[in-house]
């Protein structure tokens, strides 16, 4: 008897995945996690600054800096979210940005409870990232750093079913099909092979891997077992410091 299954990658949900243009200020709450779900779309929020238009007198001060990370896509920067605070004779307010300890340039400051924050070029790279010292237009510096927090690459099948994970029964002989698993360049904003994703099964409460795929240059691979047991699967890779995890819808039991 031959049955099959198919599965499709959890969707991502990023503040970075919703519209907006550089120099508009963070539309989103912060940081969430990469689900198995369907795309909900965002709800923008007002435009907040730092300047005369707050209310905000005093000049030249940051009393708060502390972001989400985010995800990297193919889209041209990133935002990240959190809470700033302070004060400024002006709208006029960059801060210093450093990935994995490198400068890489200034950006616009905008501040919010939750919604404050930056908007980072993508092709400034993933990795642990730091914000300050910032600096206003009247020539004050604030000397405040923010905390670590992280640009990773996302991670996700390009094909348009969002079909990741194909699996093909014949009595206990199964064969595993990972397709077009890919994760971002942030140089080109192209997508290329993740190389390697994990097959993992469901064991009682625990996933439990089972083989790591190998993925040619279209982000794709296969693998063949003799399996007598019907167990639920998934495909994933783990969240590091410049990657996003990814992981696709748990199968019913085949």
């Amino acid at each position: 008897m031959r049955t099959s299954t198919i599965t499709r990658a959890g969707a991502v949900l990023t503040a970075s995945a919703l519209a907006f243009s550089l120099g508009a200020g963070p539309v989103s709450a912060a940081e969430t996690d990469t689900q198995s779900a369907g795309v909900v779309g965002g709800t923008s929020v007002p435009v907040s600054r730092l300047g005369s238009s707050s209310g905000v007198s005093a000049a030249g001060t940051i009393t708060a800096l502390r972001l989400g990370s985010g995800v990297i896509t193919s889209r041209p920067t990133t935002q990240f979210l959190g809470n700033v605070a302070g004060s400024a004779p002006d709208n006029n307010v960059q801060t210093d940005v450093r990935i994995n300890g490198r400068p890489k340039g200034r950006v616009m400051l905008y501040p919010g409870a939750g919604n404050g924050g930056v908007e980072i070029p993508r092709q400034w790279g993933s990795g642990k990232v730091q914000l300050g010292p910032t600096y206003f237009s009247d020539g004050t510096v604030s000397p405040v750093v923010s905390n670590t927090f992280y640009a990773r690459k996302q991670v996700t099948t390009t094909r348009s079913n969002g079909i990741a994970l194909k699996i093909n029964r014949r009595n206990s002989k199964v064969t595993f099909r990972a397709l077009s698993i890919k994760v971002i360049n942030p140089s080109s904003g192209q997508f290329q092979s993740v190389k390697r994703v994990k097959l993992q099964r469901l064991k009682g409460s625990k996933w439990k891997t089972v083989k790591t795929i190998k993925l040619n240059s279209k982000g794709s691979g296969s693998y063949k077992a003799t399996i007598k047991s019907k167990y639920r699967y998934r495909l994933y890779t783990t969240r590091t410091a410049t990657q996003e995890k990814f992981e696709t819808i748990k199968t019913g039991r085949i």
